[in-house]
């Protein structure tokens, strides 16, 4: 459990640092695949729903290893606070970009890299990786 919630803590920082913005030049990927997620993702986050993109998030983990429901909610519930407290502290998102979508050439395994300028100036690229598990793009709780 200890694993699956620092991985999921790191990824959904990385996801809730985006509340506001633009999606500018974001034109990668296929529907339904990685970066596809990525934007639905950040859409949300757009939109300072973080309860709805911690679902979609959440939805879209690879659950391979999953926790109980009990455990899931208590993720959302800190997930969505830590979303709101990581926005606050670098003055908003200004915008995101996804820059690309690395799908690899067995076509099981993708890494997206999504730039996010933040309203205090500073710029951080973040990279999510996915698997794909019965035809669907998962995100990936392994290294």
């Amino acid at each position: 459990m200890k694993k699956i919630f620092s991985f999921l803590a790191v990824a959904v920082i990385a996801f809730f640092a985006v509340s506001c913005g633009g999606n500018k030049g974001a034109n990668t990927g296929v529907k339904g695949g990685p970066a596809s997620i990525e934007k639905t993702i950040y859409a949300q986050l757009q939109k300072g729903n973080y309860a709805k993109a911690v679902e979609i998030m959440v939805e879209n983990l690879d659950n391979s290893k999953a926790s109980s429901a009990e455990e899931t909610a208590q993720m959302l519930s800190a997930f969505t606070e830590k979303a709101k407290e990581s926005n606050e502290a670098k003055g908003g998102v200004k915008s995101f970009e996804v820059l690309g979508e690395e799908i690899s050439e067995d076509g099981l395994s993708a890494v997206v890299s999504t730039k996010i300028v933040y309203g205090n100036g500073e710029e951080k690229t973040e990279t999510s990786k996915y698997v794909k598990k019965d035809g669907k793009w998962k995100l990936s709780m392994g290294k």
